[in-house]
């Protein structure tokens, strides 16, 4: 019996496919990623910023007390409220 040198058209189809979808797979590995990468350098971003406003918010409220003492802020109207 001779070998068949050949695949059918529909084996052949079936393995191209396969491989049509592995690299769209691929591709779309990469992009996410590369969001992943954006992702994790903004939330690196927020918490250095948020360290920074909370650093500030330490700061003014040292001066704050120096300046009145311990007291309570109404934020809203900025009334100093005396312990």
């Amino acid at each position: 019996m001779k070998k068949p040198t050949k695949l059918q058209e529909t084996e052949l189809q079936e393995l191209r496919n396969f491989q049509t979808q592995s690299e769209k797979l691929i591709g779309q590995l990469g992009q996410l990623s590369f969001r992943k990468l954006q992702i994790e350098k903004e939330e690196e971003y927020l918490k250095q910023a948020f360290e920074q406003i909370t650093l500030a918010e330490v700061e003014l409220s040292k001066k704050l007390k120096e300046i009145y003492g311990d007291i309570q802020i109404d934020l809203k109207e900025g009334d100093i409220i005396y312990s």
